[in-house]
């Protein structure tokens, strides 16, 4: 996983959501709900490597559809687990 801005690479196991690596990394961001789908605070954009993610349920892409300043790449980091593929995920500034 290649997160943006930082330009850090770090391994992280198959499975894990990207909040659970951010957050064991170290890299800067925001979970208000724990991970639920309920907030937008974990917002990121997957720049490459969306198809090695799992795919986007129900609750997140409801959630997503309300949100301002979505994009095709936008993902809820609690919600997409990585897969085995490399993945660049751009993190954005919580306002």
């Amino acid at each position: 996983m290649t997160v943006l801005p930082s330009g850090k690479t770090y391994e992280v196991p198959v499975g894990t959501s990207l909040l659970q690596a951010l957050l064991a990394v170290g890299e800067a961001i925001v979970s208000k709900c724990g991970g639920k789908a309920e907030c937008e605070s974990c917002h990121v954009f997957v720049t490459a490597g969306r198809k090695s993610l799992s795919k986007i349920q129900r609750a997140e892409n409801e959630k997503l559809d309300g949100m301002v300043g979505v994009s095709s790449q936008s993902r809820l980091a609690c919600q997409a687990l990585l897969g085995s593929e490399p993945v660049t995920v751009q993190l954005l500034s919580s306002t």
